[in-house]
C-alpha cells in the first residue's frame, strides 16, 4: 500500500510539473533540437505525451526522460533549468521504481 501511495505522489507531481512546462513551452517558437524541428512541434508532442500519461499510458516515460534530460530538447528550446531538473528528477524516480 505504501509503495502505491509513493508512486501516486510521484506521478501527480510529475504531471503538475509537465503542465507547467507545457504552458511555458507554448510561449516559444522556432528553433531546432534533435527530433523536433521547432518549439511548436515539441509543444504539440509534449501535450500528446501528457494526455497519454494522464490516461495511464506509461509508455511515454522514455520520451519524456529523453526530452527533459540535461542539454536535450527542454534545455534547447526553453532553458528553464529549475523546472527541467524537477521534471527529470521525478522521471528518474519513476524509472528507478520500474513504473
Amino acid at each position: 500500500m505504501e509503495n502505491r501511495i509513493y508512486i501516486y505522489t510521484i506521478m501527480k507531481s510529475l504531471i503538475e510539473y509537465l503542465h507547467k512546462a507545457e504552458i511555458e513551452l507554448s510561449n516559444w517558437s522556432g528553433g531546432y533540437s534533435g527530433e523536433h524541428f521547432s518549439a511548436q512541434e515539441f509543444h504539440k508532442d509534449l501535450k500528446d505525451r501528457i494526455a497519454k500519461l494522464e490516461k495511464g499510458d506509461k509508455s511515454v516515460i522514455d520520451d519524456l526522460w529523453i526530452w527533459f534530460a540535461p542539454t536535450c530538447q527542454w534545455d534547447d528550446f526553453v532553458g528553464d533549468v529549475k523546472l527541467g531538473d524537477a521534471i527529470f528528477t521525478e522521471l528518474n524516480k519513476i524509472k528507478r521504481n520500474g513504473i
